[in-house]
């Protein structure tokens, strides 16, 4: 199999979240894309109240840019670069105005037995997690706990292989994802199925050896995921995803839970129709030592696509009781409103 240039465009351009980006430049050998999103989104729920701020709003809004590369050496080889960052208000006026995050900050070389990739980019294990967190707004919550399971980490060196049979796998290697105060070293890996009938199976494990909040002192955390997605043409998009295993992580208030096994699930039911979707979601994570932990909510949600201009309004209808969540979810209904024009 040669590595033809429209095929290298293809994966580039499925390796980006900006679907709209636009060729800015393309020649025999090169394909330079750029693109990016201004979106505002109002946030309505209780959990934005606070001991000095009794207001039920607050803005979600953010703008996001995004540059990707590919350039050619020939019929077998093709090198790819891509660098994506985030900007929202930043609501502590002691500091600039403008929070900076980066998304995606990494490079690699394409082949015809794989793709390799080393920085700041997508997990192995975000291939499946990616089946279910497909809403606007509420989905993909439950794989955010740890560096190896999240949706990206730094410093992350990755092998991808699809065949046109229908199979990928995909493999990583986490080393020092964190941050310069807390360690994270880990790997992971996924081997899915797309059977020709709109049927996708996968399964995949992740763990890291980080710091918990006890001090310096590491301890692993890992995960085992099954996921299957289930696409038809006529609209319709089914997935679901179980996640279990064991989890040391820091709490809030200095706290910190070690080694505390934990199931959970994510699920994901959309229907597009025309230029509108409507889906409903539901997510779940229980840890058994600890309730700052725990996500319960199912969500509701309405989008309207007009070209590069999208309208979305979801409702979360929490499932927590009083007091549990904190960390990953909170105890509140919440309603996001949004517009959003990708270019």
């Amino acid at each position: 199999m040669k590595l033809k240039l429209s095929v290298i465009a293809v994966s580039s351009i499925f390796a980006s979240t900006l679907a709209s980006a636009a060729t800015v430049y393309q020649n025999e050998d090169t394909i330079l894309n750029f693109g990016g999103r201004a979106e505002v989104r109002g946030n309505f729920s209780d959990a934005n109240k606070t001991d000095s701020n009794d207001h039920t709003y607050s803005d979600a809004s953010r703008v996001r840019l995004s540059v990707d590369g590919t350039q050619k050496l020939n019929d077998e080889v093709a090198f790819f670069g891509k660098y994506e960052f985030e900007l929202t208000e930043n609501e502590d006026g002691a500091k600039d105005d403008v929070a900076v995050n980066t998304r995606f900050l990494y490079a690699g070389v394409e082949t015809n037995i794989g793709n390799f990739y080393y920085g700041h980019q997508n997990n192995a294990v975000t291939y499946l997690t990616d089946w279910t967190d497909a809403a606007e707004t509420y989905s993909g919550y439950i794989n955010e706990y740890t560096v190896a399971t999240a949706d990206r980490a730094k410093n992350v060196l990755r092998y991808e292989w699809t065949t046109n049979s229908g199979l990928t796998v995909q493999v990583d290697g986490n080393f020092n994802s964190d941050s310069e105060s807390a360690q994270s070293n880990g790997y992971g890996a996924v081997v899915a199925y797309a059977l020709p009938f709109g049927l996708d199976i996968g399964v995949g494990y992740a763990a890291s050896d980080e710091t918990y909040g006890n001090g310096n002192e590491t301890d692993t955390t890992d995960a085992f995921m099954a996921a299957a997605k289930y696409t038809h043409e006529n609209g319709l998009w089914l997935a679901a995803l179980y996640q279990g295993g064991t989890i040391s992580t820091a709490l809030e208030g200095g706290h910190y839970v070690k080694g505390s096994n934990y199931n959970a699930a994510d699920a994901y039911l959309g229907y597009a129709f025309g230029q509108n979707n409507v889906n409903l979601t539901y997510s779940y994570f229980h840890a058994e030592d600890t309730r700052d932990l725990d996500i319960n909510f199912v969500g509701i949600e309405y989008a309207r696509y007009m070209g590069d201009v999208a309208f979305f309004g979801s409702y979360k209808i929490n499932l927590l009781d009083e007091g549990q969540g904190g960390i990953g979810d909170n105890d509140q209904d919440e309603v996001m409103l949004g517009m959003r024009y990708s270019f």
